[in-house]
């Protein structure tokens, strides 16, 4: 019970005895009071009546008169009864009211009760008694002044305790708001929300409570920036260029690699290597300063470029002179309008003093399990060419024919009129064995010779022909249906092309709220690059997802530098680190250093950490070490066949 209640039903409880006993007491009082009046009134009556009727007491026809004297003190309406006796105890007058009276209720009577004395009062005449008189008041008149008396005292006292009541609960307002305040604070502090309390309690004590509380909770948010800022500065450092803040080299090894032997998505894509081609020149003739404006000029150009795509793209500095451009599922086509586009940019910032032009790009494509040297070797060669070419970019040899977007296109359409899409499963497990829950990975059939599609061709090519949100609708639609039939939680993946879209939002929540108890099964898998748009309207579409016991993992988190500032609105339950950071991490101290920061500020935020890709049993014991909480790799178990 809330320490306001106990504190008003106490109170209340108090009010309400002192109330009812005050009342109480004032009534008996008055009771007492009336009863003592009544009686001393039929005494007087019966000693002044007696001495009156004493001369004529004993003579039978003085009956008549005594008789009308007392018919006319009776009829006042004062008595009970009056009763007149001789002296051999017989009745000579006797006259009686009734008990009915007017104005007061029956059960008021019942509950307080007057009981006039009977008073009896010798008559003589000389020294003989010569009979008796006993007379007895009607309480009528005492009944109407206590009901009066009772009615004005629980009118006062009912007005006295609605005021005290007031004052109770303004008091115990004062009190608990304060503290109910600070109980909520003490609560978000728990989960790392530190605001502060912006009520001013007007008791001293609460005042300096209040006040101790958001004195805490700033130095603790103070702490965790500091915390969050130190992690931040040590990623800048061993992953960012100093000059543009882009990827340095050593970030775009561990990218370069990460996609190379990504055994689970199987990507493939388009590596440009840009380089300055007038920077010597222009750092010899003009200086370091103009060669750094250039640097930056040529990068902000590039960023520029990359903010309008759609598919997973990333800039690297590789030294002073050379850019990395990594187009993830893209195909040459698109890879050479990239590459056009840039040139154009590029071009339209050239200077007199950049003799050797601005930019010379090329562009060479890459796949999963490619040798990374061999890549690169293909790409400088083009890059080599490149400077002798007039349009300044050459594309070297595609290494595998692509279908065209018409056939595609076909495909396509044919698996969505099926609607029938297959998935295999892999573990996500603690160290003590315990699975978490199996992420979903899709496969679809060719329709043409029920051979399954490569998806590492067929998700990049669904969002350039715009099928990217109806396949995603297609594979919910299948996983969900599936999800009765298997045991324990189920990771199922989301592109951030449809998860930002409010349609594939709204009609998400509409299919899933369809599954009633079994959401609390769901984990949704959502790319980091989510968190580089709206954040705002982005979390509170988390926030839903939460709200019917949906969990939510933001997976391949590092790959794109997404601020830790946004975990802490957004609160997703695991981080699944982008695996470029887990592979040889038993050998990389950079990687341990950020892994471990990284760790500690999901811990503290009450956030899971999940690594992925770990294939040798030194890594899972480093990761083990580190307090990461959950594995995913082939040294847990590959993907296989879901058990229905």
């Amino acid at each position: 019970m809330p320490l306001s209640r106990q504190l008003i039903l106490s109170l209340f409880s108090v009010l309400l005895a002192v109330f009812i006993g005050t009342l109480m007491l004032n009534v008996s009082n008055t009771q007492d009071s009336i009863e003592r009046q009544l009686a001393s009134h039929a005494q007087d009556t019966a000693t002044s009546f007696g001495l009156s009727i004493s001369p004529y007491l004993g003579n039978e026809n003085d009956l008549p008169l005594i008789e009308t004297m007392m018919n006319a003190i009776f009829d006042r309406g004062y008595y009970r009864s009056i009763v007149l006796k001789d002296d051999k105890d017989h009745i000579l007058l006797e006259k009686h009211n009734p008990d009915s009276v007017d104005g007061v209720p029956t059960w008021f009577m019942h509950w307080f009760a007057l009981n006039p004395p009977v008073v009896n009062s010798e008559i003589s005449h000389g020294w003989n008694l010569v009979g008796v008189l006993s007379v007895q008041s009607h309480p009528g008149l005492g009944y109407q002044q206590l009901w009066g008396n009772t009615l004005d005292s629980f009118t006062l006292i009912s007005f006295i305790f609605a005021l005290a009541l007031g004052l109770l609960l303004v008091l115990v307002r004062l009190i608990t708001v304060p503290l109910s305040a600070v109980v909520q604070q003490v609560e978000a502090i728990s989960e790392q929300k530190f605001e502060q309390l912006q009520i001013k309690p007007r008791t001293l004590e609460l005042k300096v409570f209040v006040k101790s509380f958001n004195k805490m909770s700033q130095r603790l948010n103070d702490l965790f920036d500091r915390l969050s800022s130190q992690a931040e500065r040590y990623r800048q450092f061993a992953y960012s260029d100093n000059l543009t803040k882009v990827g340095n080299r050593r970030a775009f090894e561990l990218a370069f690699d990460g996609l190379l032997s990504d055994a689970e998505q199987r990507p493939h894509g388009f590596l440009l290597l840009i380089r300055l081609s007038s920077l010597s020149q222009v750092n010899s003739n003009i200086g370091f300063v103009a060669g750094d404006d250039y640097v930056k000029g040529v990068c902000e150009n590039i960023q520029q470029l990359l903010a309008t795509q759609s598919t997973p793209c990333a800039l690297y500095r590789l030294n002073g002179a050379d850019f990395a451009l990594l187009l993830e599922d893209v195909e040459e086509a698109q890879a050479i309008t990239v590459t056009q586009s840039l040139m154009d940019k590029c071009n339209a910032i050239e200077k007199s003093e950049y003799e050797s032009g601005t930019v010379h790009i090329g562009v060479g494509g890459f796949t999963y399990g490619d040798n990374k040297g061999k890549v690169l070797e293909k790409v400088d060669s083009a890059l080599t060419k490149a400077v002798t070419e007039e349009q300044r970019w050459q594309v070297s040899s595609r290494l595998s024919m692509v279908q065209s977007h018409d056939i595609w296109r076909e495909q396509i359409t044919l698996l969505l009129k099926s609607g029938q899409a297959d998935f295999v499963a892999q573990p996500i497990e603690s160290f003590s064995g315990q699975v978490e829950y199996q992420e979903f990975f899709a496969r679809f059939r060719d329709p043409r010779n029920d051979q399954y599609l490569a998806m590492a061709e067929l998700i990049p090519v669904s969002i350039r022909l715009d099928f990217a949100q109806k396949l995603d609708e297609l594979l919910v639609l299948c996983a969900l249906a599936k999800i009765p039939h298997v045991t324990g939680s189920v990771g199922l993946n989301l592109s951030r092309l449809s998860v930002l879209q409010p349609a594939f939002q709204d009609w998400l929540m509409e299919q899933l709220s369809l599954l009633g108890e079994s959401c609390q099964r769901v984990i949704l898998e959502i790319p980091e690059r989510s968190l580089l748009g709206d954040l705002e309207s982005f979390g509170a579409f988390v926030a839903k997802l939460k709200a019917i016991g949906v969990r939510v993992t933001i997976e391949r988190f590092g790959a794109q530098f997404a601020a830790f500032t946004q975990l802490r609105k957004m609160r997703p339950d695991y981080l699944k680190l982008d695996g470029r950071y887990i592979k040889n991490i038993d050998c990389e101290e950079d990687n341990q250093l950020f892994v471990h920061s990284l760790v500690n500020i999901a811990h503290g935020l009450g956030i899971k950490i999940i690594a992925e890709r770990v294939e040798t049993e030194q890594e899972a014991q480093t990761l083990k070490d580190m307090q990461v909480d959950f594995v995913q790799g082939y040294f847990v178990g590959s993907p296989a066949a879901l058990k229905c």
